[in-house]
């Protein structure tokens, strides 16, 4: 099969690519696609502290799209939990670049496979002294299949990382946000899904991850509507971000040139997105496409095939 595209594989339950000099790998892709996006380097005394009592956890933070969610929301004055499955080097640096910049975080290990894990994550969220205020369901399984040769295995991976791992979290912090609001805190929680542009523009490679991704997007639907008292939860599905490992500059702009605006999403719209959907206390139930309008003429098979 082809090797896993775009941004998706960020930490489930297989991690490719787990070599010390990854990050700075990011970073040159990152400087190439948008010479604009800079991971500036902020002393303690640039922070706004105003959130700091309050943390974000960010699923699969230890490296590519959640490593620089997290740097952005510790920019903006959030704590965050530091996710990681088996990235624990990359984790424990990541987390170290976020206390330099005067952060407040946490490390957290989990397999979001196994319910047990889950479970011991929210125990550790809603036991720590911060107030666990905001979810981003970043984590993604990412693996190639069709409707022919897909496995039980390869199904149950991919519903795990993309769908139920989200749920269960979704849920949980809905439970702890209801638990502030009896002690008469007026807290509103918020939840953000990293769904796939994918979805908006149908075709049948990558068969469990699609019908994953799909379910995602109506958990963001269901639980804006179950949890109205105490979250809001929107989405945003981006189409082409970052460099797979290995692939090429020239074949990744290739693949950009076939949306409409010949450009796909970048990392700083996705995070000037984050901060907006935060920022938006109306907005729930909402879903934000960032794909250069690749849904409006979407391709047969799969572009990074």
């Amino acid at each position: 099969p082809p090797p896993p595209f775009f941004f998706h594989a960020e930490d489930g339950i297989l991690d490719a690519q787990e070599s010390r000099g990854l990050w700075d790998v990011y970073k040159r892709q990152i400087f190439k696609i948008n010479k604009r996006y800079v991971i500036p380097s902020i002393s303690k005394g640039n922070l706004t502290l105003t959130k700091k009592n309050k943390t974000i956890l960010v699923t699969a933070s230890a490296k590519r799209l959640g490593k620089l969610i997290a740097h952005h929301l510790v920019r903006e004055g959030w704590g965050v939990a530091v996710h990681y499955n088996k990235s624990k080097q990359l984790a424990e640096e990541t987390v170290d670049e976020l206390l330099k910049m005067g952060g407040k975080v946490t490390l957290h290990q989990a397999d979001l496979t196994i319910t047990s894990d889950i479970n011991k994550l929210i125990k550790d969220l809603e036991e720590q002294d911060l107030i666990w205020s905001g979810l981003i369901n970043n984590a993604g399984y990412f693996n190639y299949d069709d409707g022919v040769n897909f496995d039980s295995a390869s199904l149950y991976n991919h519903m795990s990382v993309n769908f139920t791992a989200p749920t269960i979290l979704t849920q949980a912090l809905a439970k702890y946000t209801l638990n502030l609001k009896k002690k008469k805190r007026s807290e509103q929680g918020f939840v953000i899904n990293i769904i796939d542009a994918k979805i908006f523009g149908l075709n049948p490679d990558y068969y469990t991850y699609t019908l994953s991704k799909q379910a995602m997007y109506g958990l963001t639907k269901m639980s804006a509507l179950s949890y109205s008292t105490c979250l809001r939860v929107n989405g945003i599905a981006p189409g082409i971000t970052l460099l797979a490992p290995g692939q090429d500059e020239k074949a990744f702009r290739k693949s950009h040139k076939k949306n409409l605006l010949k450009s796909s999403s970048t990392v700083e719209e996705i995070l000037n997105t984050i901060k907006l959907i935060i920022h938006s206390k109306s907005m729930t139930g909402h879903v934000i496409l960032l794909d250069g309008g690749a849904h409006l003429a979407p391709p047969r098979r799969d572009v990074g095939l």
